[in-house]
């Protein structure tokens, strides 16, 4: 069963990720008469649903299973990617964004969830550091693919030649949510069975306030977030627009990204055992902030576009690792519901932020560059992700 569901969860997270137009639905939304600001507000309705909804998706996830959750998730991103083929004005824009919000919250903390409780007992962690490298490198895959095909079907950017992309992208989450069907739900042995919600979320909020491990590890997930939706949605194509990027080149500069990000994901593990986790944790959270200070001097096609590449490649390097950390220190009985009370504060940080950057990035984007970068790296410091224990220090809780 293991390998299997793995296989499967790879499969959903593949068509949820295989979007044919989202490299250059910036553009699309601004031909359509809203402004970047505008376009940054549905970005951020969308994460602070997510912010709002993580939680009480999390606490469903532990009662009626994850594979039902993620069964969910698909089928709402599926709903709203159908409504933007029709969808023309903010008020629909606003529905979609809570829409996608809501699908997402009902995957974050159940697919991982449900991919560490799929893996064997023996030597679980390095197992998820290895299956949720994988996981995250096919999502990167499918966003290799996409571009390319999205970008020879949007071609010269017309609004028109969006909607035959928007409707592959609905083709695309329709396979994902029959695959979903499919899954088996692990069986999670615990003396104690189906626990009521106000439990679980009760007992998730105790954990994350008790573990110091846990707590320094979601601190450091929330604030040294490195935008990379935003920037890749938002911040990026007008950005590399203005240094005189075609959109087709848009498209193939995300999709090279990409790739990179499939190889880092996938092997993020190895770069651990190369410098040691205390080194590799560093290095992996400091380098997107000085990353978007070099995005921040460079000028001109090349520069930008190279910069943009080795970002989106690197920037959630982390990921997989960080997978792994956190569910060691979870039980399964509540594992979904206090991964999703994580990324309920991670949520809620992007949504507070984003409308930030993106005014900023109106006056300068520059500087909005600066000010992310500078975030990330002074999280990074004051939380000293360089003094974390080794791996050895983590199985278990304080």
């Amino acid at each position: 069963m293991y390998s299997s569901n793995i296989n499967k969860i790879i499969v959903v997270n593949f068509c949820q990720r295989f979007h044919f137009y989202v490299h250059a639905m910036a553009l699309l939304l601004l031909a359509r008469g809203l402004t970047l600001v505008q376009i940054s507000l549905i970005e951020s309705i969308m994460v602070f649903t997510i912010f709002v909804m993580e939680a009480p998706t999390g606490v469903l996830a532990d009662r009626i299973g994850r594979k039902w959750s993620i069964i969910c998730s698909t089928v709402l991103l599926m709903t709203a990617e159908f409504i933007f083929i029709f969808a023309r004005d903010y008020g629909w824009y606003v529905l979609i964004a809570l829409l996608t919000g809501t699908g997402f919250a009902f995957a974050s903390g159940a697919l991982e969830a449900l991919v560490y409780d799929s893996l064997p007992e023996d030597g679980r962690e390095d197992a998820m550091k290895r299956a949720m490298g994988r996981v995250n490198s096919w999502g990167q895959i499918a966003f290799v693919i996409s571009p390319i095909i999205g970008a020879l079907i949007i071609g010269d950017g017309s609004v028109e030649r969006f909607i035959p992309a928007i409707a592959l992208t609905v083709v695309a989450l329709l396979i994902g949510t029959l695959v979903a069907f499919s899954l088996r739900e692990p069986v999670i042995d615990s003396s104690e069975k189906n626990p009521g919600s106000v439990t679980l979320l009760r007992r998730g909020v105790s954990l994350l306030v008790s573990n110091r491990r846990l707590r320094r590890l979601a601190l450091l997930a929330v604030f040294s977030s490195p935008f990379t939706a935003a920037m890749i949605t938002t911040l990026g194509p007008p950005y590399l627009t203005q240094n005189e990027v075609s959109p087709f080149v848009i498209g193939v500069a995300l999709s090279v990204g990409s790739l990179l990000a499939a190889l880092t994901q996938r092997y993020a593990y190895k770069v651990e055992e190369w410098l040691g986790q205390r080194r590799a944790i560093a290095l992996l959270i400091l380098l997107p902030g000085l990353m978007y200070w070099l995005l921040a001097l460079a000028a001109g096609p090349m520069a930008t576009v190279l910069i943009v590449i080795l970002m989106y490649g690197g920037n959630d390097m982390k990921a997989p690792l960080f997978s792994a950390y956190q569910n060691a220190l979870i039980g399964s009985r509540n594992r979904a519901t206090v991964l999703s009370l994580i990324n309920m504060f991670v949520s809620l940080f992007v949504a507070a932020m984003a409308p930030v950057y993106a005014a900023l990035a109106q006056e300068s984007m520059a500087a909005a560059f600066v000010l992310m970068g500078a975030v990330i790296i002074g999280a990074g410091l004051l939380l000293r992700a360089h003094r974390l224990p080794e791996s050895g220090a983590f199985p278990g809780q304080d």
